[in-house]
């Protein structure tokens, strides 16, 4: 019985991964996250629906911010005291 409960959710679950897919494929903006290597259908489709309209961000670093992904430089070192 549970395998069957397991199988049909699988299933249930297949079709809507295929129609995030078919949605998203609608979009110019998809389509260019997938030109990035390593991103697949399902990652793009993630990250499209996490941000949203790209239009709310008036400059790349405010999406970077957004993303929690900047790639600042911070250094730990403590200054030299003589």
């Amino acid at each position: 019985m549970y395998i069957e409960l397991l199988l049909h959710y699988q299933g249930h679950l297949s079709d809507l991964e295929d129609r995030i897919v078919a949605l998203a494929n609608e979009m110019e903006e998809y389509k260019i996250i997938q030109s990035i290597p390593g991103i697949g259908e399902k990652i793009a489709a993630t990250i499209f629906s996490e941000i949203g309209e790209i239009d709310r961000f008036n400059h790349p670093k405010k999406l970077v911010a957004f993303a929690g992904v900047d790639p600042s430089v911070h250094s730990l070192r403590q200054p030299l005291i003589v």
